[in-house]
């Protein structure tokens, strides 16, 4: 799955138990003409601008400090979220719990070695893996690959490449579950604010899942041909729960226990 780290929300709740609950939820879209950009940044500025002025001082300091690292951020997406000339393809596929990764340099780019890196939130990168040498031809595209082992498990995980002096490329994305021991993942569990329920389905057949209480009453189903029931807050109350996911109709793919709390 591709992810462009060209949006960011930002969530800002009440800095004291004196306040009212205060939210305010910043979603910028990074748009790929300069002016569009600072025109962006100034409404965004203003908007806050007219908050600021109704906050106490104490919050003052910490809402400006927010702001600068948003901005920050948006700069940095802006600069990495570019086209790339020299990177035709980037992809990331889970293969056996391990996740592949390929990619291919455009011909007539060369670069000096591939670094490899892996972020749990797509903010903080750590370098994981590494392909010495010159990369790349000025003849021809030239394919490369790399397989992540030990790839993080029951959650997202984003990828990116630095490819010697040419750059970075965008990042990818995708989820490697766990199902070793279980043929179903619940995360987290016990929901709090909803959550996923993921199951094998590597054919990606038509699944329904149905969620029934402890009297065998049906209280929620869903039916999709992936492989992850993302449930919201509210769906269910507070409680523990019964759940069946059957495949195609007819196969029987999991069944577990629910538990909700604080919904």
């Amino acid at each position: 799955m591709g992810y462009s780290p060209n949006t960011f929300v930002i969530t800002l709740t009440g800095l004291d138990t004196l306040s009212t609950n205060w939210l305010a939820a910043l979603k910028v879209d990074i748009l790929s003409n300069d002016c569009q950009v600072l025109g962006l940044y100034t409404t965004l500025v203003l908007d806050m601008t007219k908050t600021l002025s109704k906050i106490s001082n104490f919050r003052f300091v910490i809402l400006v400090k927010l702001i600068f690292l948003l901005v920050s951020l948006m700069v940095t997406s802006f600069l990495h979220a570019q086209p790339l000339p020299y990177l035709n393809t980037f992809s990331a596929t889970e293969a056996n719990g391990k996740v592949y990764l390929n990619w291919v340099i455009a011909s007539g780019n060369t670069c000096d070695g591939v670094r490899v890196f892996r972020s749990a939130d797509g903010i903080n990168f750590d370098q994981i893996g590494e392909i010495s040498g010159i990369c790349g031809s000025p003849y021809s595209a030239v394919s490369y690959e790399f397989w992540d082992t030990l790839p993080l498990l029951n959650t997202t995980s984003y990828y990116k490449l630095e490819l010697g002096n040419l750059g970075f490329s965008l990042v990818e994305s995708l989820k490697v579950f766990d199902f070793s021991v279980k043929n179903y993942q619940i995360i987290p569990h016990p929901f709090a604010r909803g959550g996923t329920i993921a199951f094998e389905n590597p054919s990606f057949e038509i699944a329904r899942i149905r969620i029934f209480n402890l009297n065998g009453r049906l209280m929620w189903e869903d039916e999709q041909n992936g492989r992850e029931f993302q449930i919201s807050a509210g769906s269910l109350k507070a409680g523990l729960y019964l759940f069946e996911i059957v495949l195609s109709g007819k196969i029987v793919k999991a069944r577990g226990r629910l538990l909700v709390i604080g919904q």
